[in-house]
């Protein structure tokens, strides 16, 4: 598979050094001289980020292209690399505005392992901002912890043994939190939130199947799609053209609202028992 490709508008020659060196082995990087050289990139090739200066060579603020970027490729992370100046101040407060991901400023956040760090997270934000939103409301406060730890380690396909130790718990406090909540154990919730982050990257039409697997930790593009076949019954042509985001969503917080409507049964029917007690204590 193709390297990821990060794909970079900075006027500096030490800020292009910057990006390159964060971005190491693992990505591609392919610096551009203007706006609409970056936008061509964007339309015919994969990107997964996009680094761009807050403001241009000439001194003009980058946000009308960062917001176009945001609009047109809504799943595709922007990093603006800002410099920490008066004169720049509005310019940052403009492509904040416009929507970036993330902020990287010059002379703070220049070291590569800062670098790698944000390209590494930037990605996730907004698709897993979309999930723990969908999800939460079906699951029990008990359980928030597990969404969370889910969402923010899907690149790395935990184990249930790996979640418990990252959440300081016992196995089995996983399972008693699931198990209060219905049929959806710690696996299949954490293989859940890993599809339906992966679905949402599906979204961008120059992701395929193959660099979703890359940037999630599946063993192959043929994991991916299996996993999704099993769980939602979909190829991921299917899906990408079905609005399958919303789609993964439904299928995986239905299962989470008939646990949802069944442990309200549980708790009504428990609430009448004790009415019926109650009664005949009161009639004895």
């Amino acid at each position: 598979m193709t390297k990821p490709m990060v794909a970079v508008l900075v006027h500096a020659a030490d800020a292009r050094a910057c990006v390159t060196g964060g971005a190491g082995a693992a990505y591609s990087v392919r610096h551009h001289t203007s706006a609409n050289a970056l936008l061509a990139t964007l339309d015919e090739m994969h990107v997964v980020l996009v680094v761009i200066d807050a403001i241009d060579a000439s001194g003009h603020s980058m946000a009308s292209t960062a917001a176009t970027i945001r609009i047109s490729y809504p799943t595709v992370p922007v990093l603006a690399y800002c410099t920490l100046s008066p004169s720049a101040s509005s310019a940052v407060l403009d492509v904040a505005c416009a929507g970036v991901t993330s902020l990287v400023f010059r002379g703070v956040d220049d070291p590569g392992f800062a670098m790698r760090a944000a390209m590494r997270s930037s990605w996730q934000r907004a698709i897993t901002a979309r999930v723990y939103a969908a999800v939460v409301p079906y699951l029990p406060a008990a359980a928030h912890p597990l969404l969370r730890y889910a969402i923010g380690r899907a690149a790395d396909d935990p184990s249930v043994e790996d979640a418990a130790r990252g959440l300081g718990v016992d196995r089995k406090t996983l399972f008693n939190w699931m198990r209060r909540w219905g049929d959806v154990g710690p696996r299949e919730f954490i293989n859940w939130i890993r599809l339906a982050i992966g679905v949402g990257m599906l979204e961008d039409p120059k992701r395929t199947a193959e660099h979703v697997a890359l940037e999630l930790g599946f063993a192959s593009g043929t994991a991916f799609r299996n996993m999704l076949r099993r769980y939602v019954g979909a190829t991921s042509s299917e899906i990408r053209n079905t609005g399958g985001f919303e789609r993964v969503l439904t299928h995986f917080t239905s299962r989470l609202a008939v646990a949802r409507d069944s442990e309200r049964e549980q708790l009504n029917s428990m609430a009448e028992h004790e009415i019926r007690e109650r009664v005949w204590s009161r009639r004895a």
